[in-house]
């Protein structure tokens, strides 16, 4: 089998054999990398990574040292303000935060030196990552491209940077084959190191109740069952398009998962591998948030949840409380506390436990009660009352589902919120777990609530809000942003990269991403929680963000030119500017008038069989495909051979979109003709539709560079390829 990042590797070979030239001219510079006694190990690594790019970029091979030897002709010192020998600690300003780093020009022992530290251990590795960016290192999700090598010199610099976006967090885990439900740890170190170097602080673990991380004892019910991506299995058939990419497996899974294996050794194994995820974010510097879901349990333990219900949610394969289970059920209360303990317990590398709610609310009946109740105990009726928050909900008709699923949120959100206050508020939920002090963040809580969260929610809480699915549907309602009372609790903004309704149709959304950005500085939000399935449109939306959670000034016009210059060229600049332009108008009408569309499930495909006239959007968005696959290629066409990796996978990519949509058009008109009785027209459409999926299949494989890729082109193999082939088949029977 091709690893993936075996397939990353060779997606990068061209662009960094630039970096494979010989330095000519004289010897350089003696360097002396420095990292100081009582050092810790990420700062001993970040040395590490110094001595990398040294060697990378200068042809300077040299290990960390304690102290500098004699006849150093430059020192670069790493260390974090609390390790720093004395002289040097003078250097670093004095109101530095813990995030802060700093680059600064100065001696050491009378030899010029480069001072690389931050206010922690982390921003002394973020200030690495600084300076190797500054000598013209571009990092992209699945890997560095580095300049041409050059002679060192030592840089005159006097940085401090401070984020105007502390929170920078990272999604891991969540669900389907085609997102990193999929990845093994693997998969997951280099996606980690180069979100490291793009200073992500944080990862938050989304574990759904249907998969194997969290084995629960309740009651005298143990859980029994578990599975992935709500247990739809996608088979490697000899047949199907990117076969090639498999190796020899026979069924798309999780190479750290057992397959086949009992529920003990399957539970086991999940949780080694989220362990393994979390131990390696921290070693690069990242806290660990784990989501924890107290309202939705496996269906073992319905006999403790009295008026269960199915979880309205894809397969339904959890139970949550009814209209029938009173807000004060004790059955209920001994299992979420259940929930909470094993998580607390399975995973104390986690910083904060992230409590979320259903993404359709069903335990709604009593939300008059908990509001009373949270109004006795916190005075919420102060801040807003009850008739206005559910005017208000019925106001956002906007919102996918109209006013009505909105409404039915914000009273299955009070009633939610009334739950966790009773168990986080008692001493008995964490008692002898030895996390009696966890800290907690709300998660997607109905944002018509957001104004009483400062009063119910515990001290050191915070808040991670949804608002909507994407960012064009933020940027419509952005006035949300403006109405939450920050004050000293930390608020962060979920931001959709990629949106698993959308599917796996190629997607882009920098500019409106830059507008939320913006308005979270303006309101004091503390910054933002990525939300994504597949990651390899995003290099660019990535290099903006990681740059704008520094520097207020950055643009994605002028993110987006720096990045294509240094990977590919100026010839590529304006081609790659349309391409991108065009790719993200097609994403908004996407997110606008299709989610859905290529949403990863039985019937993906085969949903679009229906007689009639295609929807317009599909014309506009397949014209804007095929306009941004023809600039990517054109880029491609400017630059030498060895810079050209960058706009091949745009132009493949995108000519998968193309095609996609193509056999959707083409699968309109067969449904048509089917429909009409013109059976042989039918089937010469279906045939076209078959051929468009493959060769746009067969475009994405040769571009494919990680986990999520192979896990759409699985997904598709299964939802889209075979049931095609069927009804061709079909047809000519």
């Amino acid at each position: 089998m091709i690893c993936t990042h075996e397939l990353a590797a060779v997606a990068l070979t061209a662009t960094v054999a630039l970096c494979a030239t010989a330095r000519a001219g004289t010897p350089g510079p003696r360097v002396s990398v420095v990292v100081p006694e009582g050092c810790g190990d990420l700062e001993r690594f970040a040395a590490e990574e110094l001595c990398g790019y040294l060697d990378k970029l200068f042809g300077i091979a040299e290990c960390p040292v304690a102290d500098a030897p004699a006849g150093a002709d430059a020192v670069l010192i790493v260390g974090s303000r609390d390790t720093l020998p004395e002289g040097l600690v003078a250097q670093v300003p004095a109101g530095l935060s813990e995030q802060g780093i700093v680059l600064r020009r100065t001696e050491y022992n009378g030899v010029p030196a480069l001072l690389i530290s931050g206010g922690s251990p982390r921003a002394t590795l973020w200030a690495v990552y600084e300076l190797a960016h500054r000598w013209g290192v571009r990092s992209l999700l699945h890997g560095d491209v580095l300049p041409p090598k050059a002679r060192f010199a030592l840089p005159n610099l006097d940085v401090t940077l401070e984020p105007s976006l502390s929170v920078r967090q990272w999604r891991v885990v969540n669900d389907f084959a085609m997102g990193p439900e999929s990845w093994g740890i693997a998969d997951y170190r280099p996606v980690l190191d180069q979100l490291a170097k793009m200073k992500f602080n944080r990862i938050f673990v989304s574990l759904y109740t249907y998969q194997p991380f969290l084995d629960i004892e309740a009651g005298g019910i143990r859980r029994t069952r578990a599975s992935l991506w709500y247990d739809f299995r996608y088979p490697i058939t000899d047949d199907m398009p990117g076969r090639f990419l498999f190796g020899d497996e026979t069924e798309f899974w999780n190479p750290d998962l057992p397959r086949g294996a009992d529920y003990e050794a399957f539970a086991e194994a999940g949780q080694r591998h989220v362990r393994a995820i979390m131990d390696y974010a921290r070693s690069r510097g990242m806290d660990v948030v784990v989501s924890a879901t107290l309202t939705e349990f496996p269906p073992e333990f319905e006999p403790l949840l009295p008026g269960a219900e199915k979880v309205h949610q894809l397969a339904e394969m959890g139970i949550v409380p009814g209209k029938d289970t009173s807000i004060d059920d004790p059955g209920l209360e001994t299992l979420a506390k259940a929930v909470l303990r094993s998580t607390v317990t399975t995973y104390p590398q986690a910083d904060f436990i992230a409590l979320g709610t259903p993404e359709f609310r069903q335990w709604t009946e009593h939300h008059e009660a908990a509001w009373d109740a949270l109004d006795e105990k916190y005075g919420i009726e102060r801040v807003i009352s009850l008739p206005e928050v559910l005017a208000r909900a019925r106001q956002r008709t906007g919102y996918p589902g109209g006013a009505d699923r909105a409404l039915a949120e914000v009273q299955g959100d009070i009633v939610i919120l009334y739950f966790y206050d009773r168990l986080l508020s008692d001493p008995a939920t964490f008692a002898g777990t030895g996390r009696e002090g966890v800290k907690v963040v709300l998660n997607s809580i109905s944002e018509e609530l957001l104004p009483i969260l400062p009063l119910v929610l515990p001290p050191g809480s915070e808040i991670l809000n949804f608002i909507d699915y994407t960012p064009s549907r933020i940027v419509k309602r952005r006035d949300v942003l403006s109405n939450m009372p920050v004050g000293d609790m930390p608020v962060s903004l979920i931001y959709t990269l990629h949106d698993d309704n959308v599917g796996v149709l190629p997607q882009l959304m920098t500019r409106p991403l830059h507008e939320l950005t913006c308005d979270l500085r303006d309101n004091h939000w503390s910054g933002f929680s990525t939300r994504y399935w597949m990651i390899g449109d995003h290099d660019p939306c990535l290099a903006y963000l990681s740059r704008a959670a520094w520097d207020r000034s950055a643009t994605p016009d002028e993110v987006y030119r720096d990045q294509i210059a240094a990977i590919c060229g100026e010839a590529a600049v304006g081609d790659m500017l349309v391409a991108f332009s065009e790719l993200e108008a097609a994403t908004e009408v996407l997110e606008w008038e299709a989610l859905g569309l290529a949403f990863p499930i039985p019937g993906m495909m085969m949903k679009h069989w229906q007689p009639g006239e295609a929807p317009e959007y599909l014309h506009r968005v397949r014209d804007g495909y095929a306009r941004a696959r023809d600039a990517a290629q054109r880029a491609m066409a400017a630059v030498p051979g060895e810079r050209r990796d960058y706009a091949r996978y745009w132009a493949g990519r995108l000519d998968f979109g193309v095609a996609y949509i193509d056999a959707i058009l083409a699968i309109r008109s067969a449904a048509t003709a089917e429909a009409e009785g013109d059976r042989a027209r039918a089937l010469a459409l279906a045939e076209n539709a078959l051929a468009s999926a493959v060769s746009g299949l067969e475009q994405f494989a040769a571009v494919a560079r990680d986990r999520s890729d192979l896990g759409a082109i699985a997904t598709m193999g299964e939802y889209v390829y075979r049931p095609l082939k069927d009804k061709v088949a079909q047809l000519r029977d």
